[in-house]
């Protein structure tokens, strides 16, 4: 029976240590290729509207620094400024591909 008792105790705690084994870990950093719009020269309060849904200031992505990341396809971009449309146009873009809308017209 000591020798029955000695060898469960064995085989429990090689179950034990088997469960203590750290597992290999692999990092995968996912690349966001999705194209990107920018806006040159916008003015304050100017807001841009893509596919009908506000996307809020359009100085939030200033030519240069910061892109609105946006599926890739056929968009309709409207900048409005003082409830005015200043821009207005029917785009297509891929993935990887940057687009900078000029607003310029100032008042």
């Amino acid at each position: 029976m000591k020798k029955f008792s000695a060898l469960l105790s064995v085989i429990l705690s090689l179950f034990v240590l088997t469960g203590c084994v750290n597992t290999p870990t692999e990092m995968v950093q996912v690349k966001d290729d999705r194209p990107f719009i920018m806006f040159a020269a916008a003015q304050p309060g100017d807001v841009v509207m893509l596919d009908g849904i506000d996307m809020g200031a359009a100085s939030n992505y200033s030519a240069g620094k910061v892109g609105m990341r946006i599926e890739p396809g056929t968009h309709v971009i409207q900048v409005k400024r003082s409830g005015a449309v200043v821009l207005s146009e029917k785009f297509y873009v891929a993935d990887g591909v940057s687009k900078t809308f000029n607003i310029g017209g100032g008042e």
